[in-house]
C-alpha cells in the first residue's frame, strides 16, 4: 500500500490503547508501520532497479524477524540517551516496545500481499512473488477508516486541526477529482468527513477518539475480508462463465474495491473483461528470438522479474526492433505509457544477425 495507508495504520493502533502501554509506543508503530520500505532507496538508481528491489529483502521472512529487533534496539539507544539528560525519565519497557515493534513491522507485508503489486514473502531464501488481489494500491477507504480514530484524538490543536485539514483537501481532491471513483463512493466520503468534522466540534469526550480508533481497525479488518471475499468470487463466476482458464486474476479498480478487472490466461490468448463487460482476447504464445532478446536486456531486469501477465508488441525500425511490453494486471496494449505497467527496449539488427 502507499505510505500514507501504513503511517495511519501505526498511527491507528497507537490511538486504541496501545500508546498507553509505553511512552514509545506511538514512535514505535509509526516507524515499524513504514520501516520495511527502507528499500525506498532503490529509486535512486531509477524505476527499473526499484521494480527489482522492491518489496524483497526488506519484505521477506528474514526481513520480519531483524527489522522489529533493530528497531526495539534503535529506541532503547534513544531512552538511554534521554535518560543521561533526564534520569527521572519513565523505565524502559523492552518487552513491551519489541512486541510492538513486531506488531508494527508486520503489518506492512500484509498490507502490501492485499494489492495487486504483490511482495516476496519468502526473501532472501526463494524471491516468489505473493498477491492478496483484494485492494488496489492506493485505496481511500483504508485512509478514512484508519484515519477516523487518529484525528478525533490528534486534532485538540490549532497546528494540528489546519494540518488535517490540509491532508482531508489533498485527499478529496484525489477522491473526488477522478473518474475512478462513482457517484455514490464520492457521496459516501463527502458525507464521512461531514461525519467527522461534526463528531469533532461537537464531542470532547476523552476517549472518544480511542473508541473511534478500535471501531476503525475492526472495521478495516472486515472491510479487507469482505473485498478479498468479493476479489475471488469475481474470479470464480469469470471462470465459469468461460471455458476453462488456467489462471484467473481479479484486479479491484482504484476507489472501487468490490468492482473488478478480470484478468483470463488460457493457453494460446489472454482474455481482459473489464467491469463493465466489455472483452478483449490478445494472443499468448512463447517469444520469439527478437523478443527474447528484448527480455534479456538489462536496462528492464527489474520489469521482467516483476510482470506478471507480460503481453507484447513489436515494431520494426529502420536499426532493428521496439519491443514494448505491457503488464495486463495495470496496462492495456495502446494505452501503454510511462509508469510501473509499461515498459520498452530497442533491439538492434546486428544484435540478431541470423534475421
Amino acid at each position: 500500500m502507499d505510505p500514507v495507508a501504513h503511517t495511519l495504520v501505526g498511527a491507528v493502533l497507537a490511538e486504541t490503547g496501545l500508546k498507553r502501554l509505553t511512552r514509545y509506543a506511538t514512535p514505535t508503530l509509526l516507524i515499524g508501520a513504514n520501516l520495511p520500505d527502507i528499500d525506498v532507496i532503490a529509486h535512486l538508481w531509477g524505476e527499473d532497479a526499484s521494480l527489482y528491489f522492491r518489496r524483497g529483502w526488506s519484505h521477506g521472512i528474514l526481513a520480519l524477524i531483524v527489522l522489529p529487533l533493530l528497531l526495539a534496539c534503535a529506541i532503547w539507544l534513544w531512552h538511554r540517551w534521554r535518560r543521561s539528560s533526564n534520569p527521572e525519565a519513565p523505565p524502559f519497557r523492552p518487552g513491551v516496545v519489541l512486541g510492538l515493534s513486531f506488531l508494527a513491522v508486520w503489518t506492512h507485508p500484509l498490507l502490501d500481499w492485499l494489492n495487486t503489486y504483490g511482495v516476496r514473502l519468502l526473501m532472501p531464501f526463494e524471491g516468489r512473488w505473493f498477491y492478496g488481489d483484494t485492494l488496489f494500491i492506493i485505496d481511500p477507504w483504508v485512509w478514512l477508516l484508519t484515519a477516523a480514530g487518529v484525528f478525533l484524538a490528534r486534532s485538540k490543536r490549532h497546528g494540528a486541526m489546519a494540518g488535517w485539514l490540509i491532508l482531508a483537501m489533498l485527499a478529496s481532491l484525489l477522491v473526488l477529482g477522478t473518474g475512478h471513483v462513482p457517484l455514490e463512493g464520492k457521496l459516501l466520503w463527502c458525507a464521512a468527513l461531514a461525519a467527522l468534522a461534526i463528531l469533532r466540534w461537537r464531542n470532547h469526550a476523552r476517549d472518544l477518539g480511542r473508541l473511534v480508533a478500535r471501531v476503525g481497525v475492526v472495521a478495516l479488518v472486515i472491510y479487507a475480508c469482505a473485498a478479498y471475499g468479493a476479489a475471488r468470487l469475481a474470479e470464480n463466476l469469470a471462470a465459469e462463465r468461460f471455458a476453462t482458464p488456467r489462471e484467473v486474476q481479479a484486479n479491484p479498480l482504484a476507489g472501487q474495491p468490490f468492482s473488478h478487472r478480470i484478468v483470463l490466461v488460457h493457453d494460446t490468448f489472454y482474455r481482459v473483461v473489464e467491469a463493465n463487460g466489455k472483452t478483449l482476447e490478445l494472443p499468448r504464445g512463447a517469444p520469439d528470438s527478437i523478443v527474447q532478446a528484448a527480455l534479456e536486456s538489462a536496462t528492464i531486469r527489474g520489469f521482467v522479474n516483476w510482470m506478471r501477465y507480460p503481453y507484447w508488441e513489436v515494431e520494426e525500425s529502420v536499426d532493428g526492433w521496439i519491443v514494448r511490453f505491457v503488464d495486463l494486471r495495470y496496462q492495456l496494449p495502446g494505452k501503454s505509457g510511462p509508469g510501473i505497467g509499461s515498459a520498452q527496449v530497442t533491439v538492434p539488427k546486428d544484435s540478431l544477425p541470423d534475421r
